[in-house]
């Protein structure tokens, strides 16, 4: 099992979440996807769409169900991994390196000291 390393939060129970400047990189948490069969597709914002904390911005489908990807805080898609886009399973083999799913710019900085401070919705 990947360790998840120091830096990353976990957010909503599955998804984890780092932080850089003012934007927060999302991607699922292996433990999540340990439960999920293959991933055959996914659905994610494109950039330069605005996303609402603890809103779903975006879906993993598999053949036991879906898991909605959830935005920790309001801000501004700045980046969309497409190579999990290319190749979904990317997050199951990588989870905590190339399986990133999306970059989120905040639209309001102490949103980010909110989550590094260690006070998510960690449901």
């Amino acid at each position: 099992m990947a360790e998840m390393g120091e830096g990353y939060i976990p957010y909503m129970g599955h998804l984890w979440v780092t932080a850089e400047g003012e934007v927060i990189t999302v991607g699922v948490m292996e433990e999540a996807l340990e439960e999920l069969d293959t991933i055959n597709k996914i659905d994610l914002p494109t950039e330069n769409d605005s996303v609402e904390k603890d809103e779903i911005c975006g879906e993993l489908e598999t053949k036991d169900g879906s898991l909605n990807i959830y935005a920790p805080i309001e801000g501004t898609v700045l980046e969309v991994n497409s190579a999990v886009l290319d190749n979904p399973n990317l997050i199951s083999e990588d989870p905590y390196g190339d399986g990133w799913i999306v970059k989120i710019e905040a639209a309001n900085p102490d949103d980010i000291k909110e989550i590094t401070s260690g006070s998510t919705s960690d449901d």
